[in-house]
């Protein structure tokens, strides 16, 4: 009996060692990671590109969808008829007739009309009575690819800008990312990243996008791995047009990842802009960013299965292992292994933030060390809700069912009376992207996108 007690422990015992020995890599990795993440966001962030041997930049045609207005959106559409650059054209698309939006966009036309701009509202040119002008559609699931149908349609220039509703950008940024714009390169995006904010909730935002998500963003993109958030992208219209324009992500809601994924598909690279897109939303809370955070993980998890090892890769969770397997191997003490990892971790983390934001922070070191740990702490919240939760989302006010790949069925409810709903009837239209299959049908729209 003694016998069999003693292999039943050397075969635990072995378990145990093979079991730490591949959590060791795993820990060494994670440094790497930092490392690179660092090193490759400070040789990015806030550097002029050197200019291109081209003679004249070519001209861009910034597309804007937009759903709803805040407090911040006239400041924010403002910027983008400030730019410093030779020649660009503002799309705005508006899904639903929306007098206050509606307003907003025709005094900043009229302050601004030697910028080319053009409003499109529920996939018609504004101003208009030509029912002709109309885009006919398949059954796009996408509400923001559906949104901005009619203006793609409309671009008149070689390079088109995606560009989220909420995004400040400051003059110089479009000029600095139509220089990344090299021969060889069909897509030019921002890194999210959020402006000085007021409160609390702003400061546990630009912990997050200037922390975890900027370490991980530009490691990611650092080692060639599709990592591009669409909030702000610069493309080739060619290749997009190549595979049936816009139409062809439509059942995707991750279209951002698929754009990326054409756009190496042909050939062409992928670059990381030197200025991060500064999201400055004038609706933002702790509850919408928890919210936010459970979708794009939810997201994650239908796109790569290593998903579903992230929270081992997080700050507490690491440093627990770090410690227990430190002291199994070594005999260390895993109690300061956990906390020198921890602190370690912490000041890369600070030091990232200050090179994301390419200067002084808009708060004390303090209230950063409060906002880290909220942040941190939150993280194992996000993966539970995420895990655990339904496969559905909620985004730009509709609700969908996640399935493969991230293509999305939208969960309808019935129309109350008091709400006019829209339909479009559409046809089939083929594409030339196999992977897309695009249903014809009739699409039903909620006002409320």
């Amino acid at each position: 009996m003694l016998a069999i007690g003693n292999n039943s422990n050397s075969g635990f015992d072995l378990i145990l060692h093979i079991f730490c020995y591949l959590l060791l890599p795993g820990w060494i990795l994670l440094a790497i990671f930092h490392l690179l993440g660092f090193t490759f966001g400070y040789y990015t962030f806030h550097r002029k590109p050197s200019p291109n041997n081209i003679k004249e930049l070519p001209g861009i045609s910034i597309i804007k969808p937009l759903t709803c207005t805040d407090a911040n959106l006239y400041e924010n559409l403002k910027t983008f008829f400030n730019l410093k650059y030779p020649r660009y054209e503002v799309l705005f698309c508006i899904q639903e007739h929306n007098s206050e939006l509606i307003d907003i966009i025709e005094r900043l036309r009229a302050q601004y009309p030697h910028v080319e701009s053009q409003l499109f509202v529920s996939s018609k040119k504004f101003p208009s009575d030509d029912e002709t002008s109309k885009v006919e559609t398949n059954e796009i699931k996408n509400p923001k690819i559906f949104n901005m149908l009619s203006a793609y349609d409309k671009a008149q220039y070689p390079l088109f800008l995606i560009s989220d509703s909420g995004l400040l950008m400051h003059e110089d940024t479009l000029y600095d990312m139509a220089l990344c714009m090299r021969d060889d390169v069909g897509l030019v995006h921002q890194m999210p990243f959020t402006c000085d904010r007021k409160g609390f909730a702003g400061s546990v935002e630009k912990v997050y996008f200037g922390t975890q998500h900027a370490r991980m963003y530009m490691t990611i993109n650092l080692i060639g791995i599709n990592c591009v958030t669409g909030m702000s992208c610069l493309m080739r219209k060619e290749i997009i047009d190549r595979v049936g324009g816009l139409k062809a992500f439509g059942n995707y809601i991750a279209e951002d990842f698929y754009f990326a994924a054409e756009v190496t598909k042909q050939g062409w690279k992928i670059r990381v802009a030197p200025i991060p897109a500064l999201q400055n939303s004038g609706d933002y809370s702790i509850s919408i960013w928890l919210e936010r955070m459970i979708r794009w993980f939810k997201l994650r998890m239908r796109l790569s299965p290593l998903a579903y090892i992230e929270p081992l890769q997080e700050c507490f969770t690491s440093a627990a292992l770090a410690g227990v397997v430190t002291n199994y191997l070594f005999e260390w003490n895993a109690l300061v292994v956990a906390a020198c990892h921890i602190l370690l971790w912490f000041l890369f983390d600070y030091f990232m933030l200050r090179i994301t934001q390419g200067g002084p922070l808009p708060f004390s070191k303090f209230e950063f060390a409060i906002a880290w740990l909220v942040r941190e702490l939150s993280a194992y919240y996000i993966y539970f809700k995420a895990f655990t939760g339904s496969s559905t989302i909620r985004w730009r006010g509709k609700e969908y069912r996640l399935g493969s790949g991230t293509r999305a069925v939208e969960i309808f409810s019935p129309p109350t009376s008091s709400v006019p709903t829209i339909v479009v009837e559409t046809s089939s239209i083929s594409s030339s992207s196999s992977s897309n299959s695009i249903l014809a049908g009739t699409h039903l729209l909620s006002p409320s996108l």
